[in-house]
């Protein structure tokens, strides 16, 4: 009998295993093909203080998936940064370019393009459902120049940074009072 629970005990292990191993072989299947074409970034904060002197910088490497203050950014760092914030008031808002010489990191930056008043090119709930970089293909975006007031949000800003990946900036609230005062965002671009 000790051999009989022994081999079911052993048995019981390897079909646990198996089929441990078939579920997270299914899993990692249908996360490659989620995340294949598509990079995701949530809550990414950008600070609303021109100066930084809180926890949130105003610039954002969709390459390195990271934040920074401009005092971060060096030779290394400034080709890989593709997104710019300035919050001036509750109602002056807007992405702008890091080759921007005023609110920007200046000429030697790289460029992307804004569209910070989107109409009716991209919605909320189309950000919602995007899961494939190649659903942004036919988004025609060009730079537009304007702002947008936190009375508006949320809202979405199109971009298309210089290696001409289109993405969506889901830009969700504001916090105006207090220490860090900040927009908080979810980022998607192509890859």
């Amino acid at each position: 009998m000790n051999i009989t629970k022994k081999f079911a005990v052993v048995l019981f292990i390897c079909a646990s295993i198996f089929t441990g191993c078939s579920s997270d072989d299914d899993k990692n299947e249908t996360e490659v093909v989620d995340t294949a074409t598509l990079k995701t970034f949530k809550d990414v904060t950008f600070s609303l203080d021109y100066s930084e002197g809180f926890d949130a910088g105003r610039f954002f490497s969709t390459e390195t998936g990271k934040s920074y203050k401009k005092s971060q950014i060096d030779t290394a760092t400034l080709p890989k940064v593709d997104i710019a914030f300035y919050g001036g008031s509750s109602s002056l808002n807007f992405f702008v370019s890091p080759n921007d010489s005023e609110d920007g990191l200046g000429s030697t930056a790289t460029n992307t393009d804004f569209i910070n008043y989107v109409t009716n090119q991209y919605t909320i709930d189309q950000f919602n459902k995007l899961e494939k970089g190649e659903d942004l293909n036919s988004l025609t975006i060009t730079d537009d120049g304007e702002s947008f007031p936190d009375s508006n949000l949320p809202l979405v800003v199109l971009f298309k940074n210089a290696a001409g990946k289109k993405g969506v900036i889901y830009v969700k609230s504001v916090t105006r009072v207090g220490s860090n005062p900040r927009i908080v965002a979810d980022i998607k671009i192509q890859k």
